[in-house]
């Protein structure tokens, strides 16, 4: 069992990508730029979803032992998230202001229907014996997840002040919010946006760099100063946020090889409470008796519609999968 992990492992690591395959993981990545840039929404879910989770926390991990090989494998990611992220943090400053119920019930539904990614693995391994341990971290991360959003919702935080006049301690501040939003990205169902929501960073942090409008932006600045400390402020976020994502790689690599089930049950209680979170957080929350009725019906519509998109493909997916295996085990 044990060699046949080590064999996944390193074919996920030196597995060669071809033109399809490269393209294919860009479009993954822009998913996941996406997701992590999203409010309650979870790039660790996505990447469950999309079955290339256990090949990022391995390369990511594997980079000092196999550094060409694995950013090879991780570059086409990257490249993806980056668009990913940059698309939707533009988008978030239009889109979510006109329909945000809509864009809300859009990817909720995505969420709700990669479940049986996280549902397929805990009949994996023998669990009785640890049942009550299970329990106990599905309903820890339940709570935790979905204790963000409603965190953010019943208080208001804003740090806009304090980045606008260049406190001292905004720069220690702006490499915490990198390191946990990054870091969270990795764990399924906890988002990483959310984490900067509830710290106060989230809305300072796009004012300042995703439009050129208001006080905050450094792109509409004529202050050389307040521009060359902002890009000393956006060096430390990516310090933080490659800091974060090396150690909450580590630790996930360690929990999913030797408490996989633990694991993956305390990951489905992340997802359902990052439902929570999405639907209930600071953004959204205060709009909803000013929202229009169509934001309403077309949210609830796309957001079953996307459930069963997910839901069927994951599942087709799987079944393809399964069947592949068996043939490979009858040879």
């Amino acid at each position: 069992m044990e060699e046949n992990k080590t064999n996944e492992q390193t074919t996920a690591v030196e597995k060669k990508k071809t033109p399809i395959s490269f393209i294919i993981d860009v479009v993954k990545g822009i998913t996941l730029g996406i997701s992590a840039a999203v409010p309650g929404l979870s790039a660790g879910t996505i990447a469950v979803a999309e079955k290339c989770y256990d090949g990022l926390i391995d390369n990511i991990t594997g980079l000092k032992k196999h550094f060409k090989k694995s950013v090879l494998w991780l570059l086409p990611f990257l490249l993806g998230a980056i668009i990913g992220a940059v698309a939707a943090l533009i988008g978030i400053q239009k889109g979510y202001k006109a329909a945000p119920f809509t864009i809300t019930g859009l990817f909720g539904g995505f969420i709700i229907g990669s479940l049986p990614v996280a549902i397929s693995e805990l009949r994996k391994g023998k669990d009785n014996k640890e049942r009550v341990f299970h329990i106990l971290a599905f309903l820890l991360c339940l709570l935790v997840a979905g204790g963000l959003g409603v965190i953010t919702a019943l208080t208001n935080t804003d740090l806009s002040q304090f980045l606008l006049e260049r406190a001292w301690f905004m720069y220690i501040l702006v490499f915490v919010a990198g390191f946990l939003a990054a870091g969270a990205c990795i764990v399924p169902g906890i988002s990483g946006s959310m984490c900067m929501m509830v710290i106060g960073m989230y809305i300072p942090v796009i004012n300042t760099y995703a439009t050129r409008e208001g006080d905050l932006s450094i792109w509409g600045s004529t202050d050389v100063g307040f521009k060359v400390t902002g890009f000393v402020l956006l060096l430390i976020l990516v310090i933080g946020a490659v800091a974060g994502v090396v150690v909450a790689s580590k630790v996930m690599k360690n929990l999913l090889a030797k408490h996989r089930v633990s694991a993956f049950y305390g990951i489905l209680g992340l997802i359902l409470g990052s439902l929570v979170s999405m639907f209930v957080n600071s953004n959204i929350y205060p709009l909803y008796p000013t929202l229009p009725a169509w934001d309403y019906i077309v949210g609830s519509i796309l957001f079953v519609v996307c459930a069963a998109i997910s839901f069927f493909l994951i599942r087709f997916t799987n079944k393809k999968e399964a069947q592949k295996e068996q043939s490979v085990t009858a040879e």
